[in-house]
């Protein structure tokens, strides 16, 4: 079986040695590049003679060049083998295929596996499909392939896809009525069972065996994770079927009381780092949770407790910077090392912070914002090459407990609190420019148009970002230098609407022109002179809400008509409220939160109704 995966492996491997010494001699890895057919022997010998340094070569080598032809033969020879470094490549394998179903399961490989072999593959929670009739068609190609002798199979591998998860309409199409199933009574039952259950919701709650086909949902592997250590329980968010999953999870009884503690990721795992008791008792306590294999362990303490810490991971390593205990910020880092399970500080930060927010970008690490007797607009980066922090330009906003990202290759800093309020604004920074950028913007043409916004001055400049390309242009400049505008895409042109210049609130509008004259064009002026308004696009007109005009919360509203070039004010929104959310959705308009000038609005959302153009609280 492994033959085929060979063949997969386009590079050449190493060169088996076949005496002892000689092969001690390639210990330090410099060993010669030969025939591929000889990997899994010198594995066999590299096992025999107990020389551990190539073991992990070899395994690095076998798990870099998974793919999905080949994967499935690595997983069937390496589960007849009891050598460790083999057993772990089985199950890097077995990952793989639940990882990369949908393409493994369209290649030649698949059509070989053993009937109990797809069955513990098709049972896994974390098979990633987009959808489960990916799983039952996976099934039919499977059985088709040898239909004579693997019809009967069908019986094994039916209740391995997860019914409850398709729709209705698919089941009574496309498997109670497929040839296959019909012939195979118990098959045939299980899905009229199914739909059954399905058809009288009441029945979940009975002690059917459908039930856990029903149920029980697939693990997906992109997911954001919220957890909470009180209720011991982690929330996933699935955004294949847009949905939360909930699982209980067993923890130590001290892991309940925790909180203001820090989460990252790595590996197959997250960590919680830090943290305090009841808010009196600091720890420097770090505990690991295996999504696989759902386990909790505890790891290393760090060198200082701190909680409120800022933490983020950059080349396999864990960093946590900052944070707090007994009345003090920290500017201590320290760096987490998995494989050896120990923390060591690095070179501390030029400012104590507690509340930050960090990143990671082009090999370093980003660290903005942050509280330390008042919130911080200071942000600055690591470079591990050289165990520096070096401060860069201050942000717009000071902010704290704010969310740092990083994306097209600007580091974007998100909402968090000044010492007043709770923010909605974000700002991006420029690492080539050592600039800070607070701006709006829009898609078009499958490009990201950006527009305006405000660093030393107010800006006029606009540009784009190509995905396919990974780069940003930029396009002819507005006419007027604006921020915290409304942008919107419509009919292949871009619209700035509003704003602030520094000095007013403005109710000039302009319109670029991308594919005909790389042009800005005013067009008509609003009834009102807006900034931090939201606009969106409905029925062939663009609506802009809300915002903030003379120093005064707006709960204006209004649309314009390119036909006609003119804007028409409509019925006021119930609540005054700028940095909103306005978005189209059913023939109607939606205006989520924002704030009202003193507190960030929480009285749930307005709509506006086309038909009777008026506001309507919901």
């Amino acid at each position: 079986r492994y033959i085929h995966f060979l063949k997969c492996l386009d590079l050449h491997m190493i060169f088996i040695v076949r005496t002892f010494h000689k092969l001690l001699g390639l210990s330090d890895f410099t060993y010669y590049i030969s025939d591929i057919s000889n990997i899994f022997d010198l594995m066999m010998e590299v096992h025999q003679f107990n020389v551990k340094s190539l073991e992990q070569p070899c395994f690095e080598f076998l798990k870099d060049r998974l793919c999905p032809k080949n994967c499935i033969g690595l997983w069937q020879f390496t589960k007849s083998c009891y050598i460790p470094i083999l057993f772990q490549l089985k199950n890097e394998a077995f990952h793989f295929i639940c990882e990369n179903f949908e393409e493994v399961s369209l290649c030649e490989e698949f059509l070989q596996l053993a009937e109990q072999e797809l069955a513990d593959i098709l049972g896994q929670d974390d098979l990633t499909v987009t959808q489960e009739s990916t799983v039952y068609q996976s099934v039919l190609r499977w059985i088709n392939h040898m239909p004579e002798e693997r019809q009967g199979a069908i019986s094994t591998l039916l209740p391995k896809v997860r019914l409850g998860l398709m729709d209705k309409s698919y089941i009574t199409d496309n498997v109670l009525n497929n040839d296959v199933v019909k012939t195979n009574p118990e098959s045939h039952l299980l899905v009229s069972d199914t739909l059954k259950v399905m058809s009288q919701p009441s029945l979940l709650c009975s002690e059917s065996g459908i039930n856990n086909t029903l149920s029980c949902r697939r693990l997906p592997n992109a997911v954001l994770l919220m957890f909470r250590l009180n209720s011991k329980t982690i929330e996933a968010f699935d955004y294949r079927t847009n949905s939360w999953i909930t699982v209980h999870t067993s923890l130590e009884n001290p892991m309940t009381h925790l909180d203001l503690y820090s989460t990252v990721f790595l590996g197959r795992c997250f960590y919680i780092v830090g943290g305090v008791f009841r808010y009196t008792d600091p720890c420097n306590r770090v505990w690991r949770y295996n999504l696989v294999e759902h386990t909790w362990q505890e790891m290393s303490p760090m060198q200082e407790s701190r909680y409120s810490v800022s933490v983020t991971v950059l080349k396999g390593c864990i960093y946590a910077m900052g944070g707090f205990r007994n009345s003090t910020s920290h500017r201590t880092a320290e760096r987490y090392q998995s494989n050896i399970n120990q923390w060591t500080f690095i070179a501390s930060m030029n400012e104590e912070r507690r509340n930050a927010s960090c990143t990671t970008l082009n090999n370093k690490i980003y660290i903005c914002g942050g509280w330390n007797y008042g919130a911080l607009n200071t942000a600055e980066y690591y470079n591990p090459d050289t165990n520096q922090w070096t401060l860069i330009t201050p942000m717009g906003t000071p902010r704290y407990d704010l969310g740092v990202v990083t994306y097209m290759g600007r580091i974007f800093a998100v909402g968090g609190r000044d010492r007043l309020k709770f923010l909605s604004s974000a700002e991006a920074y420029d690492p080539v420019t050592n600039t800070w950028i607070r701006a709006s913007c829009t898609t078009l043409n499958n490009k990201i148009y950006i527009c305006g916004g405000r660093s030393n001055e107010v800006l006029n400049t606009a540009e784009y970002y190509n995905p396919d390309t990974n780069q940003w242009t930029l396009i002819t400049p507005m006419e007027t230098p604006r921020y915290d505008l409304g942008v919107v895409a419509y009919m292949g042109h871009i619209f700035a609407v509003g704003g602030s210049d520094g000095f007013r609130d403005l109710s000039s509008a302009e319109a670029y022109d991308p594919p005909n004259i790389n042009q800005w064009t005013f067009i008509a002026s609003m009834n009102k002179g807006r900034s931090y308004a939201s606009c969106t696009t409905l029925n062939n007109k663009i609506y802009i809400c809300g915002g903030w005009s003379n120093y005064r919360v707006l709960n204006t509203a209004e649309y314009y008509n390119p036909d006609t070039n003119q804007w028409t004010l409509i019925t006021p929104m119930g609540t005054p409220r700028y940095k909103l959310g306005v978005v189209a959705y059913m023939g109607h308009i939606f205006a989520v939160g924002g704030s009202n000038g003193s507190c960030p609005s929480s009285d749930g959302m307005v709509l506006i109704s086309l038909d009777q153009p008026e506001l309507v609280m919901i």
